[in-house]
């Protein structure tokens, strides 16, 4: 019998009688074949790189784990799509060698009952499950899970491994003395190059995994024997590593250097900001840095243009309250107040309303501390207040600058909320943000 992965006779009929695909397409894919001699190939690697449309969604193109999750049913395997926030790295990385796992597009997943669950691409593949055992010196069980998935999972955690690992064995530098730093200098040149290399890889994986992932914010913390690195996604943190303790320094002083912070100074708090090039874009990120118990813990909030200028219809609205968000958002004066808690979406529901409403005819006026993403077609203002540019003072002058619209990033207290509502009554649209629970404490 032929592999299920490369007989266009199996496979076309049940994307054609699951809807996928046409009789039409079918029959075009059938003459491609014929022609390109494509026999004991992979099908479904083949069919997810031609990005066909689907049948029955042609605004969706026919993946790879579409076709995979109709073979799996169809022969009664588990089919799994791997979530790297629901694997851990330990089990992952400790398991099996990477050269084995990238070879056979293996993955260990989760230990259940003494039974350890492996997944893979070609559960087909007869000499596999022995291998694992033997590899594994265990029990194991195969699930199935699109090859896209298990490689990059593989590049992401065995990567991010070797990088972790590398810095770790490399020999930790003495505590710098200004009367000996020539000495310093000269005699620890090398192992700075050498742990920076692997140290800079690390940080700009957590940055592309967090993009990625969609975070809002990056937390490391340091713990009594290991650091912690955990991200926030839609206002719930997820532990996503936890690594030896010799290296928290070390990133932590990378991201300071990078956001030209004081890495000298670890006994006070301290704000900066960067950028991390993303998808051939830029991602502004907000550093912070405080002492805690066991040492200096950073934070990093990540501001993304795709991420925080979204489409009003891809913030997660119904049809019915996006309706009515926006008929709210037309009027030409009032107060809109976005709540909600932290990293639940206030900022980007702003700047996406901000973005749909802005045209050549509009003034748009902001108020931030501090700017989260600089947007030339606004004309924003950083609150600064050491030298006393509060939200309270930059609202009793901003009506003289003729605004349609002001954005005020966040009301803190009375005063703030009183020319708030001036500026309302007065005939501009205000939008501003709470931080509260849910929308009736914003009343109460």
């Amino acid at each position: 019998m032929s592999h299920p992965y490369h007989d266009p006779d199996y496979i076309f009929p049940i994307l054609e009688r699951e809807g996928l695909l046409s009789k039409e397409q079918v029959a075009e894919l059938t003459h491609k074949l014929s022609i390109r001699k494509r026999k004991g190939r992979d099908l479904v690697q083949w069919l997810d790189s031609l990005k066909l449309p689907r049948a029955d969604s042609p605004d969706v193109n026919l993946m790879e784990a579409d076709i995979i999750s109709l073979i799996a049913r169809d022969h009664k395997w588990t089919f799994r799509r791997l979530d790297p926030l629901r694997l851990d790295m330990e089990i992952v990385t400790k398991t099996l060698p990477a050269s084995f796992a990238r070879k056979r597009l293996v993955l260990p997943v989760s230990w259940e009952d003494g039974e350890l669950e492996i997944v893979c691409y070609d559960p087909e593949d007869q000499e596999l499950q022995q291998d694992l055992e033997r590899a594994c010196q265990a029990r194991t069980r195969i699930s199935v899970a699109p090859r896209r998935d298990i490689e990059r999972i593989i590049s992401e955690f065995f990567d991010f491994k070797q990088s972790i690992a590398a810095a770790e064995n490399v020999p930790k530098l003495p505590a710098v003395d200004i009367s000996n730093l020539e000495q310093f200098v000269r005699l620890a040149a090398p192992n700075i190059a050498a742990s920076d290399k692997y140290i800079q890889k690390a940080v700009d994986h957590l940055f592309q995994y967090a993009l990625d992932q969609r975070a809002s914010d990056i937390h490391i913390e340091p713990k009594r024997a290991l650091s912690w690195i955990r991200i926030r996604i839609d206002g719930i943190l997820h532990t996503i590593y936890r690594l030896p303790r010799v290296v928290h320094e070390p990133i932590c002083t990378k991201i300071k250097t990078m956001s030209r912070l004081d890495i000298a100074e670890k006994r006070r708090p301290q704000d900066g900001r960067l950028k991390v090039a993303w998808k051939n874009k830029e991602a502004e990120v907000r550093v912070s840095t405080i002492p805690v118990a066991f040492g200096e813990k950073v934070v990093l909030r990540l501001q993304s243009e795709d991420i925080l200028f979204s489409d009003l219809n891809k913030l997660g609205f119904s049809e019915r309250d996006l309706r009515a968000y926006e008929h709210f958002i037309q009027n030409s004066h009032g107060i809109i107040l976005i709540t909600g808690p932290t990293g639940s979406g206030k900022s980007t529901t702003l700047y996406s309303t901000l973005r749909h409403l802005s045209s050549p005819d509009i003034n748009i006026i902001t108020v931030e501390d501090p700017i989260e993403m600089v947007y030339e077609e606004f004309n924003q203002i950083a609150v600064q207040p050491q030298i006393d540019v509060t939200f309270a003072s930059i609202l009793r002058n901003i009506l003289r600058q003729d605004p349609d619209i002001v954005m005020i990033g966040e009301i803190r207290d009375g005063e703030t909320a009183r020319y708030a509502i001036q500026a309302a009554l007065t005939g501009h649209l205000v939008f501003s943000t709470l931080h509260t629970n849910d929308a009736v404490s914003a009343i109460t």
